[in-house]
């Protein structure tokens, strides 16, 4: 069996967390790097002490941040609030030390970035506001402070001023293309993992399929080789049989069981007759010459012969259709998968001492949908997620012959559903959409 194209370890939120906390201890380290260089250079900072307390806050966050309460269960939570603490600390640690005017600011777009990467885009594009909103706060604190710098040069000359006013326009400049820049990450790598997720989700499904089928073709393969081997065992105990037959006509009646000799025979013949029909269909799946038949008549007729084998159940069937048509290629294997369905649908009910069952059959706009209803206790949410997935075999059935019949349906090009009724029992759907 081919292995998940995703790992569910890559997929478990502790995978995620330790992978998002990789990312902000090489944020945190950059932080440091730069505080050690702006130490060995006096580069002007307000406070050292402060910017010290800072950083460990930082450093310390990272480290709780695989212990946060919940975050195993909602991963989301612990990712949004790493995100606001990075831009929290960043915009103080950069008020230390210049403001909008340390070369640094652009490090406030890396949360924007993973925040694009990890969460909805709704939450993506409002941490690049606030980003643009730290940064406003940066540029006005930098504007505040060259005010107070013109203020105590107010006998400087007027180049000076000039300058003052060019660097301004500059400072406002990069706040707005800091904006721009923020929203386009936001929205560009947003869309890109967008896109990425709804891909690999896409491949997952088609993998799981994949799967499906192989294990199909498994038991396919069994059921094949059980014929073949089933073959010579049942022409032996046939003539056995009838040989202890023709010998129990020529004695007494009591002295041995005529009656149990016939019903062997009966269930001999019963068997042959099975093998008979793998045979047939094996030829048919040779031949791929089968010609499409309407799925509305298919469905019609394998209802009436089910009928007939399970006399201990009564149904209910309803049928409507318009001038449309939907056309299936292989006629035996949807009846196969129906068997399979109405069996376990009607062994629900009367295990609930219900025995009845609803159909309702509806075609339009080239559309076939099926509707059944058993009456039955319904199943348990484990159940419904794993019922037809994965071959279960069990004592109680609802394994390998749903299992079958989803790979059928599949395989035909159909869709099928189950769900649990509020009235009681559950509620199959089948569709298959002319093409």
């Amino acid at each position: 069996m081919n292995q998940p194209l995703l790992a569910d370890a890559e997929l478990a939120p502790s995978h995620q967390i330790r992978q998002f906390q990789q990312f902000r201890w090489g944020l945190i380290l950059t932080e440091y790097a730069a505080s050690v260089l702006a130490l060995s250079m006096s580069y002007p900072v307000n406070s050292w002490p402060l910017m010290l307390l800072l950083l460990t806050l930082h450093g310390c966050s990272n480290l709780a941040l695989p212990i946060w309460p919940g975050g195993q269960r909602y991963p989301e939570r612990v990712f949004i609030i790493g995100i606001l603490l990075d831009l929290l600390i960043l915009t103080m640690l950069l008020a230390l030390s210049g403001g909008a005017s340390n070369g640094l600011i652009a490090l406030l777009l890396l949360p924007v970035a993973v925040c694009a990467v990890l969460l909805p885009p709704l939450l993506a594009y409002l941490t690049a506001l606030l980003a643009v909103v730290c940064y406003a706060l940066l540029l006005h604190l930098s504007n505040v402070q060259t005010a107070t710098d013109h203020s105590m040069h107010q006998q400087m000359n007027h180049s000076l001023n000039q300058a003052s006013t060019g660097f301004n326009q500059h400072m406002l400049q990069m706040g707005w293309a800091f904006a721009l820049s923020a929203l386009l990450i936001a929205w560009f790598i947003s869309a890109q993992a967008k896109l990425i997720r709804q891909k690999s989700q896409q491949l997952n499904d088609l993998q799981q399929q994949q799967s499906r089928q192989e294990q199909m073709l498994a038991v396919a393969t069994y059921a094949a080789n059980a014929a073949h081997n089933l073959a010579t065992p049942l022409q032996n105990i046939t003539l056995l049989s009838d040989e202890l037959l023709s010998d129990e006509l020529k004695q007494q009646p009591a002295e041995l069981p005529l009656e149990l000799l016939k019903d062997l025979q009966t269930e001999v013949a019963k068997c042959q007759h099975i093998v008979q029909q793998l045979r047939s269909s094996a030829q048919q799946l040779r031949s791929h010459k089968s010609p499409a038949q309407p799925v509305l008549d298919i469905s019609a007729q394998a209802l009436q012969l089910w009928l007939v084998s399970r006399p201990d159940i009564s149904l209910s069937l309803q049928r409507q259709s318009d001038d449309s048509s939907c056309q299936l290629q292989d006629a035996l294997a949807w009846s196969a998968a129906l068997f399979n369905i109405l069996d376990n649908a009607a062994d629900a009910s009367i295990a609930n001492a219900k025995p009845e069952l609803v159909v309702e059959l509806e075609l339009r706009q080239g559309r076939f949908n099926m509707k059944l209803r058993d009456f039955g206790v319904g199943l348990t949410p484990q159940q419904l997620a794993e019922l037809g997935l994965q071959p279960q075999p069990g004592t109680k059935g609802l394994g390998l012959g749903q299992f079958l019949a989803n790979a059928s349906i599949e395989r035909l090009g159909g869709q099928i559903s189950r769900q649990n009724l509020p009235e009681g029992g559950t509620l199959t759907e089948v569709s298959f959409q002319a093409t």
